[in-house]
């Protein structure tokens, strides 16, 4: 038996709204709670929220630097172009959640 089978992975590019919608929700509706289980599972969720972000963030870096140094066409520019607007989105989205004004990374 090997515990790290019972790792999980979601790709951001493709799963990344859905993913924070529910993280989203999570945290709007559970922060207010009265139950302190609650609350600890919308703090995981913005804890969930902030590390994806992250992670998010790590590889639009990476992709510039791609583009940058010439490895790239002009759909990759496109694509990043559509990566930064919905990381941005996200990134204020959290903001408003946490009241958090400066930025997570």
């Amino acid at each position: 038996m090997v515990l790290s089978d019972l790792d999980v992975f979601i790709n951001l590019y493709r799963d990344g709204d859905k993913f924070f919608d529910i993280l989203k929700a999570v945290i709007r509706e559970w922060r207010q709670s009265p139950w302190p289980h609650e609350q600890e599972r919308a703090s995981y969720a913005e804890e969930l929220f902030s590390q994806s972000l992250e992670t998010y963030k790590e590889y639009l870096n990476d992709a510039h630097e791609q583009v940058e140094s010439g490895f790239s066409t002009p759909t990759d520019r496109k694509i990043l172009k559509q990566m930064e607007e919905r990381y941005a989105y996200w990134d204020n989205k959290l903001k408003e959640l946490t009241g958090k004004k400066e930025t997570i990374c």
